[in-house]
């Protein structure tokens, strides 16, 4: 099973990511992103790769920070 990281701008949007993705049936957890510096302060959303359309449709339609960024985690 293959897990995707979306990067959001803080640690507030990953909660409320994290909880809005609960109650809509997808699985989320939260970490602080340690991908890359590049990242800077951003945190990782991650949900199951068969999970990331919706959850992207739903993040975007309630109007969550994202940083554009996703990458995938081992």
């Amino acid at each position: 099973m293959s897990i995707k990281c979306i990067l959001v701008r803080s640690v507030t949007y990953a909660q409320k990511s994290m909880d809005l993705l609960e109650r809509k049936g997808i699985t989320a957890r939260i970490s602080k992103q340690t991908a890359d510096p590049k990242y800077g302060c951003s945190w990782c959303v991650r949900v199951r790769e068969r999970d990331l359309s919706r959850a992207l449709e739903i993040l975007r339609r309630e109007n969550i920070r994202l940083t554009g960024d996703i990458y995938d985690l081992p």
